[in-house]
């Protein structure tokens, strides 16, 4: 996983292979695939280079086919779906080895006037000065030898509560809930379509492990088997990731080996994006 917030910001600046087709970058990484926030960033971004500069992504949806492979560059091929003077939507295709293995559509949105209104931030949650790392947390709950939270050096995320044993958020209205905050470990440049491929990128980091938190599993453990299917995302607002923000998370439901998460994503109190996803997360027998 990159490093440092430059890395990040390097591992999206995508090249350019000819038009509509783009070639994405691996980081150096110890994981055996490829994140999926990551694919999601890249993705956003190959499609941002298509579309003018006058319009920003309102919604996408994304199906992760394959696992990618970290060691291999991504291709990702852009579409024009439709060219309006509102809006303009994107088909990315991401491929490896000539087969697919990411798709999603994308649609991005003129800046105009309209309704506006938001969803009041939740109360009783601690400001981030106040919240350990969420690696030491899980480091605390489930061992310091555990890699999964040791990838997200270009990120400062702190731990804000969840629904767990210590119920730190009262488990009445939803037994899976976590919250934390979340920005960019350094500065980022003053880049609205960045930083929406950035806010992309962070969405996948925490949303599918909430459904484990009635269960106390981890998916680093060798009996727990968990990847992304699916993930849908709406930006409301623009946003700065460099600045704290609020990712308030639920998981409703799982079953039969999937699970299903929402989530909102707040800065000074006010919501700039929504996402949903479901994964698999298949748990054998205790060794």
């Amino acid at each position: 996983m990159p490093k440092t917030t430059a890395e990040l910001v390097t591992l999206l600046d995508l090249e350019e292979i000819e038009v509509g087709l783009f070639r994405g970058a691996q980081p150096d990484t110890e994981a055996q695939r490829t994140f999926g926030g990551q694919v999601l960033a890249q993705a956003l971004v190959a499609a941002q280079r298509t579309v003018g500069d006058d319009r920003l992504c309102h919604s996408l949806n994304a199906y992760f086919l394959r696992p990618g492979d970290p060691t291999k560059p991504l291709i990702y091929d852009v579409e024009t779906l439709r060219e309006g003077r509102s809006f303009s939507t994107r088909r990315i295709v991401a491929r490896q080895g000539g087969r697919n293995s990411f798709a999603m559509n994308a649609s991005f949105h003129v800046k105009e006037p309209g309704l506006d209104h938001s969803d009041r931030a939740p109360g009783n949650v601690p400001p981030p000065q106040e919240c350990r790392s969420l690696t030491e947390v899980m480091a605390e709950r489930f061992g310091p030898e555990s890699p999964l939270w040791k990838t997200w050096e270009a990120l400062d995320v702190r731990f804000a509560g969840d629904s767990g044993p210590e119920h730190s958020i009262e488990a009445r209205s939803h037994s899976a809930h976590m919250r934390v905050w979340v920005r960019t470990a350094q500065p980022m440049p003053d880049d609205p379509g960045l930083h929406q491929a950035v806010l992309a990128y962070l969405s996948d980091m925490t949303l599918l492990s909430v459904i484990t938190i009635p269960h106390q599993r981890q998916f680093s453990r060798s009996d727990v088997v968990a990847a992304s299917m699916d993930h849908a995302m709406w930006f409301h607002r623009p946003v700065r990731t460099d600045e704290w923000l609020l990712y308030d998370m639920v998981s409703p439901a799982a079953a039969s080996g999937l699970g299903f998460s929402t989530g909102r994503l707040l800065q000074d109190g006010t919501m700039v994006a929504s996402c949903s996803q479901e994964g698999l997360v298949r748990v054998g027998d205790e060794d």
